[in-house]
């Protein structure tokens, strides 16, 4: 097999993985936005699953690239596309290829950035609940302001 046909090969199946990760991607978003805890730890799973296969894709196109004396480089990596036959359908793989891994880096981020806007949502709640009533200001049954020392009884915190 030459190495471009390795290299075809190695595309077909990054290109597999990425298109499989950007749907884990996409559903993993779902839940986040739906609190799906139990779909969250599922796709968290496959997400690391299907990221190890892609660094193991990744390996493999280097491992390409090294026997072929060529650095670990975009350029390294465009200039065994250009020596092979199959140059076009490599090249064009190549396209969909960093198509999908900016796709999938940019849904990665958005989920991420969901993930922190929800800890910090929950932190916020959380402070909320964990203030003395010596400092958070209460209301009185009387309708008033007041601080936890000087109501008698507390009816409720905002």
């Amino acid at each position: 097999m030459s190495r471009g046909d390795l290299l075809a090969t190695i595309f077909t199946r990054e290109i597999d993985s990425l298109l499989s990760l950007r749907s884990i991607l996409e559903q993993e978003y779902q839940a986040l936005v739906n609190a799906d805890v139990d779909a969250i730890e599922a796709l968290s799973s496959a997400k690391n699953l299907a990221l190890n296969a892609q660094s193991e894709l990744t390996r493999a196109r280097q491992d390409t690239l090294t026997q072929a004396g060529l650095p670990h480089t975009p350029d390294g990596l465009q200039q065994l596309i250009a020596r092979s036959e199959n140059r076009e359908s490599l090249a064009a793989a190549f396209e969909q290829l960093t198509s999908l891994a900016a796709h999938c880096h940019e849904s990665n981020r958005s989920n991420g950035r969901l993930i922190m806007q929800k800890q910090r949502q929950a932190s916020d709640a959380l402070d909320i609940l964990r203030r003395s009533e010596a400092k958070t200001p209460t209301y009185s049954s009387q309708g008033k302001t007041a601080t936890g020392g000087q109501a008698s009884r507390t009816l409720g915190k905002a």
